[in-house]
């Protein structure tokens, strides 16, 4: 019975990374991806102050080109999840959410799109932002995963710049 519900887990969630260096470009989930760019925003900036970031924080925001013409049978994929990874050798492995979704308020001023559309068919853009501590990907590296529901377990892993 523990066999069974642990292979469902991993089947049924993202375990199975594609890895990509920056600036790459992966076939994956009815879609072409490439990460366009990074931005690094700290609280104690203007700009940090203006989006209401928290003390000690700073504000990742990472430009995901999607091109809706890859593999399947619409060519749009159905929707995707974004995380932001640190992870490095000695170090525990951190993860945020797509701050989008989160329960932090990050004022005026955000993206317009802010994760993957299945309503757009041509190439389109997204900004995923995600608030961290100041320090995170100092001393390790930073990665933005993102998955495809209909793709699981597999998902891309794109390095940040």
């Amino acid at each position: 019975m523990f066999a069974n519900q642990w292979i469902r887990y991993v089947e049924d969630g993202p375990s199975r990374s594609v890895n990509v260096t920056a600036g790459e470009m992966l076939e994956y989930g009815n879609a072409r991806w490439r990460i366009e760019a990074t931005d690094r925003v700290s609280a104690d900036s203007a700009a940090g102050r203006e989006r209401d970031l928290p003390a000690g924080t700073d504000l990742i925001s990472v430009t995901v080109e999607v091109d809706p013409t890859g593999t399947g049978p619409d060519g749009v994929p159905d929707g995707c999840t974004a995380r932001l990874e640190e992870s490095g050798v000695g170090t525990v492995t951190r993860s945020w959410s797509n701050a989008s979704q989160g329960a932090i308020d990050l004022g005026p001023g955000g993206p317009s799109l802010t994760s993957c559309s299945s309503d757009l068919s041509t190439r389109y853009s997204f900004v995923a932002e995600f608030v961290v501590p100041a320090e995170a990907g100092d001393s390790s590296s930073l990665t933005v995963n993102i998955s495809v529901p209909g793709v699981l377990p597999e998902y891309a892993r794109f390095a940040v710049d």
